[in-house]
């Protein structure tokens, strides 16, 4: 952190606390939730409100589902949660969220932001691949809930939230001493240790801190005999601190540390198909690959070409909440933040193994990911300040909250990329720099960059009761952004005159880099936009709400340093969206409650990507490729989504979630040709569905609890059916492929309490069905001659055992 976010942090911390001194204690009491559906409290709105009050579309998951399912991370939580989507490549690290039809292309921001503890997860810069910025594998233990918000969140949650926000709410440290040790074994050789120690250490301060540790095998088989044998593995360890200080009789304190490092060997693309004429790009070397995966008859079976593959993170971060209860009616909170996210990539990004057998055993280069030894992938400082007021007044019918907010995404040092380009022929080797690569031709493009982005705001939210019935909503945002990028890059070639491999040599800038400059390319953005909400809400009787939403959100714009000779800025994308939904909860023989929401949304100067790529080695070598961002489509957007639970009694629970979506890109517009690059590809094109939207999605589960004995312990057997319907990834005119329907049961049975004893046992089973899915299709066939695509998970199950300690219950 540097010395004037330090400044900036302090006096706000420390004016709170010398302001509140002499005010009156008024803390509202903690929520309470019974377990009854109808109960359950969220935090939507920045307040905490029962979930069939909020007027916002928004599904729960509590941690005891979380754990019961085994949801370990950002893949995991589209099992629970219909209509929230993943795109997944590259690494379990590297997932985003995508929801109605809201996802983010390489290098823009998120479209569904993720929070934890009240604070953006930390940013990833994006300059070349991005970092994830959502829920990556630990940080889904010991939390109170997640809270997934659907449709546009610009006025209280900022930018980047045109599609919802996924909220990670942490237990928060309390008064009793407790715990808890969980182990889990599963297929796969799967090992995880959960650790959870809460302790009161004086009645003014309690603490909590607790450890996740996991490692699974990969369910990928390499083949090639170059590299891991394994791919697609989990080996990761996340450790939480959180302190809880009554400073004052008015002022609580709290500071949540959390750090992850998780390292493995990726998850890697499949190479499936080879285009029938042997002349188009690369097929006939892909035609052999593709008939020994089909001979195989092993659905998981890949070759790649690195003796060295590598996906490392590395993330950091400090959360200081200080809550100031002023008055009964007026609360003030300030939100301090300070993160470091590291993430190193070494993958073969298509997973090719076109083998050359002389001089000594080579290979043609496809594509990478490879940041070389001293730089990383990704690597972002990312400060944040928020200074918040809550209150109500009018004899509570007005409720208000309104605030300024402050974040500061720095580079902690030089990101780089470099490796050898498509068609070189090298030496398999483990090379770990530009240097030490060795080729016998071809070339490569190596080069080093940072991103910086700042962003500020000031936003104010109030409801007020016209009647007890009938109830507006009106909030407003208006943000300033900021980002500014340069980068570093050259042309490399290989030129052996020998017949031995040899290391590269600079000929020059790359694309878009001018020489006046000593090859480096710089740019900036600014941006300020207002975002907003508009709500009414009625409710006709007790336990049922009708409300109607109209909401205007926006993503970001950018600069993208690493390929200047296509779009090297874009500019941010708007949202307006419209949504009606009903809340109804009911009791009796029967209880339960049922949610349903319909809404509508228009895209304009949607951020597209395109590929790039050079197939006459003009402007830039031949098989050069780049991908860039154009603000160049319009869409519409809409749909409905509900989820419902019924009682039958305290034995038999049925949960039930669904949703539509149709999406479509009405109009895409781009220039018909760029510098060093022949070939374009759009990611889509007009009349195309958006990518990972899949039409339909649906949960089914229900839930039987046996009538035993309390000395027995509580028994229950759990079973949900999903399905989701198949969608695309790529544009039409490139592939007719889509993704797999997904059609799959999971199963658990829960034994709490055993014997009477603070014992849980556990068995868990996801995809018991064995399905085989492909989600995210690279299609290549027509230019490099190839196939390739993400497979999902097979089935997974274990065993798990809990052993809680203290005033637990």
């Amino acid at each position: 952190m540097n010395r004037t976010h330090l400044r900036v942090a302090l006096f706000t911390t420390v004016a709170m606390q010398v302001f509140a001194g002499a005010q009156v204690f008024a803390q509202t009491s903690a929520p309470v939730d019974t377990g009854a559906e109808a109960n359950i409290i969220v935090t939507a709105r920045r307040i905490e409100e029962r979930l069939q009050d909020v007027p916002i579309s928004v599904s729960v998951v509590n941690q005891d589902r979380l754990t019961k399912s085994n949801i370990v991370s950002t893949e995991d939580l589209t099992r629970v949660v219909p209509g929230l989507n993943v795109q997944s490549r590259y690494s379990s690290e590297q997932s985003n969220f995508a929801i109605r039809g809201f996802s983010q292309e390489l290098r823009t921001s998120a479209s569904v932001g993720t929070y934890f503890g009240e604070v953006v997860a930390p940013r990833g810069g994006g300059i070349s691949l991005q970092g994830g910025d959502g829920a990556g594998p630990g940080s889904l233990f010991d939390l109170q809930n997640v809270q997934v918000l659907k449709g546009p969140q610009g006025t209280l949650f900022g930018r980047n939230t045109t599609g919802g926000a996924v909220l990670l709410t942490p237990r928060k440290p309390t008064s009793r001493f407790e715990g808890y040790v969980e182990g889990t074994y599963g297929n796969y050789d799967m090992k995880r240790v959960q650790a959870v120690l809460n302790a009161p250490l004086t009645s003014w301060a309690r603490l909590r801190v607790g450890v996740d540790r996991q490692k699974r095998d990969g369910y990928q088989h390499n083949v090639s005999g170059i590299g891991p044998r394994l791919f697609s593995d989990l080996n990761y360890i996340a450790l939480r601190g959180s302190l809880v200080l009554d400073v004052g009789s008015n002022l609580e304190n709290y500071t949540i540390v959390s750090y992850l490092r998780s390292h493995n060997n990726g998850q890697i693309a499949q190479l499936f198909e080879a285009n029938a004429n042997p002349r188009v790009g690369l097929a006939g070397l892909a035609a052999p690959q593709v008939a020994r995966f089909v001979a195989s008859g092993d659905p998981y079976q890949i070759e790649q070409k690195l003796i060295n593959p590598l996906s490392l993170t590395k993330q950091f971060q400090a959360i200081n909440t200080t809550t100031w209860f002023a008055t009964d009616t007026l609360t003030a909170k300030n939100i301090l933040s300070y993160s470091r996210f590291i993430q190193d990539l070494r993958q073969d990004i298509f997973a090719t193994n076109f083998g050359v057998p002389t001089p000594t055993p080579g290979y043609i280069s496809t594509a990478f990911s490879f940041n070389p030894d001293g730089f990383h992938t990704n690597d972002q400082k990312n400060f944040t300040e928020e200074l918040q007021f809550q209150g109500n007044s009018l004899a509570g019918k007005l409720n208000y909250q309104f605030g300024l907010y402050y974040e500061h995404s720095t580079p902690g040092g030089l990101t780089a990329s470099a490796s050898p380009s498509v068609g070189a022929v090298c030496l398999v080797s483990g090379f770990t720099t530009t240097e030490n690569s060795r080729c016998l031709s071809g070339t490569a493009t190596p080069n080093t960059g940072t991103i910086e982005f700042i962003n500020m705001a000031a936003y104010a939210q109030a409801t007020y009761a016209l009647t007890d019935q009938l109830k507006l909503t009106g909030g407003v945002r208006y943000t300033y952004d900021r980002s500014r990028g340069s980068a570093q890059g050259f042309n490399a070639t290989y030129t052996s005159t020998t017949g031995a491999y040899v290391a590269p040599v600079i000929t020059g800038c790359a694309a878009g880099y001018p020489a006046a400059t000593n090859c480096v390319f710089s740019a900036r953005t600014s941006d300020k936009k207002p975002t907003w909400t508009m709500n009414i809400s009625y409710n006709p009787v007790q336990d049922v709400m009708v409300y109607g939403t109209y909401s205007r959100g926006y993503r970001q714009g950018a600069v993208t340093p690493f390929v200047p000779a296509g779009s090297p800025v874009f500019g941010p994308e708007k949202v307006d969206s419209y949504e009606l939904g009903a809340k109804t909860s009911f009791a009796g023989a029967v209880s339960g409650t049922f949610n349903v929401a319909a809404f509508y949304s228009k895209l304009s100067q949607q951020q597209l990507q395109v590929g790039l790529q050079n197939s006459d080695g003009v402007g830039n070598p031949r098989g050069a490729t780049a991908t860039s961002i154009f603000n160049a489509g319009k869409s519409r957007i809409y749909g409905i989504e509900f989820d419902g639970s019924l009682r039958f009694s305290r034995m038999f629970r049925v949960d039930a979630s669904g949703t539509y979506l149709n999406t479509k890109l009405q109009t895409i517009a781009l220039p018909t040709s760029f510098p060093g690059y022949n070939v374009i590809v759009p990611s889509a094109l007009a009349g195309d569905p958006l990518p990972y939207s899949p039409k339909w999605g649906a949960n089914f589960g229900g839930t039987f609890t046996l009538p035993t004995d309390k000395s027995i312990g509580t028994i229950e057997l759990g079973a949900v059916y999903r399905y989701s319907s198949s969608y695309t990834s790529a544009a039409s005119s490139t592939t007719s492929l889509k993704s797999t329907p997904v059609k799959q049961l999971d199963i658990t049975l829960d034994w709490h309490n055993v014997a009477g004893r603070p014992v849980d046992l556990a068995f868990f089973g996801t995809n018991m069905t064995n399905q085989f899915t492909q989600g995210i299709i690279l299609p290549l066939i027509n230019s490099f001659g190839f196939d390739a695509r993400y497979v999902g998970r097979p089935r997974m199950y274990g065993l798990r055992a809990k052993v809680r300690f203290g005033e637990s219950k």
